[in-house]
């Protein structure tokens, strides 16, 4: 049986997924459904902390989450409010989230890793007038929100004289009474709001409704040891959040970054079953001395998606892993997951559309392309979207009037109904009159052996336009030189407008946002640099 049956509507030019079907009410409340399971299967162990060794189950992450609800609503926190979370993985930011759900006060998850600017930007959208940060941010988040000077707990690294977390859990004499709140605007209402990714600008608040999270499990189960390197303010994490409250998969958590070392540290200490990861974490991981086959035995699923990643890395890692299924998925923030593709078959594609998701190429024209025809990518969900929190200008950009998002993404379908990412529409660019996509470049320079990671970008000047040039980094102790990479493009790649006119620069580590998206404008002014300083 096909994992993921695809249908093509010639005359509208349409592709379309199975029907989607939920074992829950539109209108249950994702917050009644964690209590509830929660509360059936108390025993069972579905968060662990690396960092400070603490296993939650279901029984006490309920009680923290109840406790944390009844004190937002003794606030008189509503639907129409915002909670403000900025915080990496710890044990609390789990019951945090859940409290949040149970009280249907959605939650504005940031990362805490940005600067004073960016997080001043990201909040001044929603002004929560209650904010959790990790100790550390604390002054930073303070000075952020001083327009508003909202109440601020911390979670993690105490902060003399500011209230903490753990104040708001002591018993209370109606905890074993309580019962979520419903949801006052049905299946529609907004209970989560994360960033938009910015890698091409400042951050949007998108807006989360309960039914997009009200999805089946898919390839889950309450036995599974997951790991997603992201926290509650990425859609990964939210996801994974979701997957370990509402199955109980018991989630690894831990607040240092990524790096491949460790994650095998992880794999062999917890016996970690499935892991999300975005492409360049599945690079360092292929190139890690510490990744075997041995110590990576116990891993059964691996998802990654967010970008294009090379054939050689995929094959590399499946050798490394022969008993691991791989699923690429394609998604992003305002609709969730859109494609998937289990196994390596079928390349490097996103796969085909998922239940209830609609999918139509169309060109700069309007018109509706057909198969192996490059044009923008329309989604179609059929869920709610309630678009940019207080930005509706942008939501309709994003979303037309027939609930077509416009994803600004360039993509194409193949025979088989396999839809493949070109690039960014947005980052399309012009030599001398002729377009050309960075990742076909990107793809090209990836084949080459010393190349562990390359971000393309282009050089404006007024006589030819946008001239290549690529940000590399090589793998270790390896040689390589400019003009090798430059000599391959070449050879690889005729049309001369696709050729390195600008050169190529290295660099230790691409520059990338905090769940691993290489930002685009940041590694081309990283590249002028290095080509300033080397002038």
């Amino acid at each position: 049986m096909e994992a993921f049956p695809t249908t093509y509507d010639v005359r509208d030019r349409i592709w379309s997924g199975s029907k989607r079907s939920s074992v829950y009410k539109e209108e249950t409340s994702l917050g009644k459904i964690i209590c509830n399971t929660m509360r059936t299967f108390p025993k069972n162990v579905f968060q662990i902390n690396d960092i400070d060794g603490v296993s939650v189950n279901f029984e006490q992450g309920i009680l923290w989450a109840i406790r944390m609800a009844q004190f937002f609503k003794k606030r008189g926190l509503k639907h129409s409010d915002v909670i403000g979370i900025a915080a990496r993985n710890s044990t609390y930011v789990m019951p945090l989230g859940v409290a949040c759900l149970l009280n249907a006060t959605p939650f504005h998850a940031v990362n805490p890793t940005i600067d004073e600017a960016t997080t001043n930007h990201i909040f001044s959208i929603t002004r929560p007038g209650l904010i959790f940060c990790d100790g550390q941010d604390y002054q930073k988040v303070q000075a952020a929100t001083i327009a508003w000077k909202p109440e601020i707990y911390t979670i993690t690294e105490p902060v003399q004289g500011v209230p903490h977390i753990e104040s708001l859990l002591d018993p209370t004499p109606t905890e074993i009474f309580y019962q979520p709140e419903p949801l006052k605007e049905g299946g529609d209402q907004t209970v989560a709001i994360l960033c938009s990714s910015g890698t091409t600008g400042l951050p949007k608040a998108v807006c989360i409704s309960n039914r997009t999270l009200l999805q089946d499990p898919f390839m889950m189960n309450n036995e599974m040891v997951t790991y997603s390197a992201s926290g509650l303010d990425w859609y990964s994490g939210l996801t994974s959040f979701i997957m370990s409250t509402t199955i109980g998969c018991s989630r690894v958590i831990t607040n240092r970054p990524f790096s491949a070392e460790y994650f095998v540290q992880l794999v062999e200490k917890y016996k970690i079953s499935n892991a999300i990861f975005p492409p360049r974490h599945l690079s360092a991981l292929v190139n890690c001395p510490a990744a075997t086959k041995e110590s990576l035995a116990s891993l059964k699923s691996i998802f990654y998606g967010g970008g294009i990643t090379s054939i050689e890395t995929l094959n590399r890692l499946q050798e490394l892993v022969p008993n691991c299924v791989l699923t690429s998925g394609y998604g992003f923030t305002e609709a969730g997951g859109v494609t998937a593709v289990m196994g390596l078959k079928s390349g490097n594609s996103a796969g085909k559309p998922l239940p209830g998701v609609q999918i139509r190429i169309v060109d700069d024209d309007g018109k509706f392309l057909t198969y192996n025809e490059v044009g923008e990518i329309y989604v179609k969900t059929g869920l709610p979207w309630n678009g940019y929190y207080g930005n509706p200008f942008e939501s309709r950009r994003m979303q037309d009037f027939d609930g077509w998002y416009h994803t600004g993404d360039l993509g194409y379908f193949n025979e088989q109904n396999l839809l493949f990412i070109v690039d960014r529409k947005k980052e399309i660019l012009k030599f001398q009159g002729n377009h050309y996509w960075p990742s076909e470049i990107e793809a090209t320079i990836s084949e080459l052996p010393q190349v562990q990671e390359v971000s393309v970008v282009g050089i404006y000047d007024e006589k030819n336009g946008d001239s290549a040039g690529a940000l590399v980094v090589k793998k270790k102790d390896a040689s390589i030189t400019e003009q090798e990479i430059i000599d391959h493009v070449a050879k690889r790649l005729p049309a001369v407008y696709k050729h390195l006119h600008a050169g190529v620069e290295f660099t230790e580590h691409l520059p990338a946002n905090p769940n691993g998206k290489t930002v685009k404008r940041a590694a081309r002014e990283e590249f002028l640099a290095k080509k300033s300083a080397a002038a």
